[in-house]
């Protein structure tokens, strides 16, 4: 099943469609579904497919020089400057439209800085060549600006991780988005016929396991053999940190250690945390692995490699991952529950206008303590808390009654109260609570982005 993500094949086609020439830029991770995406944009058009390397341009133009000759014809051998090539797609393309997918972009532009210029130029003469130009999503912030047109990927949310796994029970299929946060690449391993836990074994948990290796050989590529960068990895691991603890654990200056974790989260393994009321200079910002994958293995697989390694995996699993389980899949169900916030806002079904959904922390002002709010949305003068329950079991009104006393944090602003569980709610729950508040079983989301 291929599942269009923000619709991207459809505006790839009609951009095709529209411009007689056009230069995109598609920004991706590894393992987001950009060759599938590609594969199904390429039927039934005149396509060259290149994949650049990280070897000097002169090596990379010859490479494409091939290609261009084995898919388009011997005239392309003659050609001894980038320009010259372009003059030939060019002349190709003036016979019937041509698509060039220019696969790892950044290892030819790198090496030679008026390329891109040379390929947007040719966007003003209709030329009838259709670029897409596939760059990593580290590079989005840096140079998105540039481009007259860019496209990012993105994992599937749960609500599209599930279509694909429909033969799976709720439980189940939250089970694997806590593991692989919707990533294409990392599902594909995970068996449509074998339950969840006999294939995470399999592949976690084994020295021979596919995805046992795959963040190791995936830092490697990014960072080397950096132990900073898996310091600062290990450290945080499965929970949310602070600036702090992860210098205390790693050894690392603050100033160090905040420079590394920008690189970390330009490749979308971290992200920076602040409570939804403040900005992101806070003070009392919280740092946690957003990648999914990266956050299961360093949570679960890390602290015991030896064993592993010593084929004893079956044994870690079942003695030290299976009883922890629940904890990954509540973090998941918090992230689930935040997207159907966005999702609903993007609908205008929102309470109000919120401009930041996340989460809240702060410190009591009478009670000296720190207070957790897993689920928060602010907006100009009101606020959503939110509380999230994975049990089997039905909730009653006093499922409210912690977020209740929470609201004296926010004296100013008009309190909006949204409850999300895992299995359901008495019967008139919302009437019996009050206007403002409102209650989604699992079922009844999945239901709800279903019908959009």
């Amino acid at each position: 099943m291929f599942i269009d993500k923000d619709q991207l094949l459809k505006t790839l086609n009609k951009l095709y469609q529209e411009h007689s020439s056009c230069c995109i830029s598609l920004y991706s991770y590894p393992g987001q579904g950009k060759s599938r995406l590609l594969a199904e944009f390429m039927k039934e058009k005149t396509c060259l497919y290149f994949k650049a390397s990280c070897v000097p341009w002169q090596e990379n133009f010859s490479m494409l020089k091939e290609q261009c000759s084995r898919s388009l014809g011997k005239s392309f051998s003659s050609c001894q400057k980038a320009s010259q090539l372009l003059k030939a797609l060019k002349k190709e393309a003036s016979k019937e439209p041509l698509t060039v997918i220019l696969d790892d972009f950044q290892y030819l532009s790198a090496q030679n800085r008026r390329f891109f210029s040379q390929l947007a130029a040719l966007e003003k003469d209709s030329s009838g060549l259709f670029f897409i130009l596939c760059k990593s999503s580290a590079l989005w912030e840096k140079e998105s600006h540039k481009d007259s047109l860019c496209l990012g990927l993105r994992n599937f949310n749960f609500f599209e991780t599930r279509q694909l796994y429909p033969q799976l029970s709720p439980k189940d299929q939250l089970l694997l988005y806590s593991i692989t946060g919707g990533n294409p690449g990392i599902l594909e391993y995970f068996s449509q016929d074998l339950p969840v836990q006999e294939s995470l074994e399999h592949l976690y948990f084994q020295e021979k396991g596919i995805l046992y290796r795959w963040v190791p050989l995936l830092l490697g590529r990014y960072y080397g053999n950096s132990p900073f960068i898996t310091g600062i990895l290990a450290a945080i691991g499965g929970a949310p940190r602070h600036l702090q603890e992860i210098c205390d654990k790693t050894g690392l200056t603050p100033s160090a250690a905040g420079s590394l974790l920008g690189s970390l989260e330009s490749h979308g393994l971290t992200e920076k945390l602040v409570p939804v009321t403040e900005d992101l200079s806070s003070r009392r910002a919280l740092y946690r692995i957003s990648n999914s994958p990266f956050r299961f293995w360093f949570t679960f697989v890390y602290p015991f490699q030896a064993e592993i390694e010593m084929g004893r995996g079956r044994e870690v699993f079942q003695k030290q991952v299976l009883p922890h389980l629940s904890s990954s899949m509540e973090n998941a169900f918090e992230d689930i529950c935040r997207e159907f916030l966005r999702l609903e806002q993007s609908r205008g079904h929102g309470p109000f206008p919120m401009e930041h959904v996340g989460m809240w922390w702060g410190q009591h002002p009478t009670k000296k303590r720190t207070e957790y709010i897993s689920i928060a949305a602010s907006g100009e003068k009101q606020i959503l808390l939110g509380a999230c329950f994975l049990t089997e079991e039905w909730l009653d009104v006093d499922a409210l009654s912690v977020l209740q006393k929470q609201a004296g944090l926010f004296p100013e602003r008009e309190k909006w109260y949204y409850l999300f569980s895992t299995s359901d709610f008495v019967a008139g729950f919302e009437a019996i609570s009050g206007s403002h508040v409102r209650a989604f079983s699992l079922e009844e989301m999945c239901r709800i982005i279903d019908n959009l």
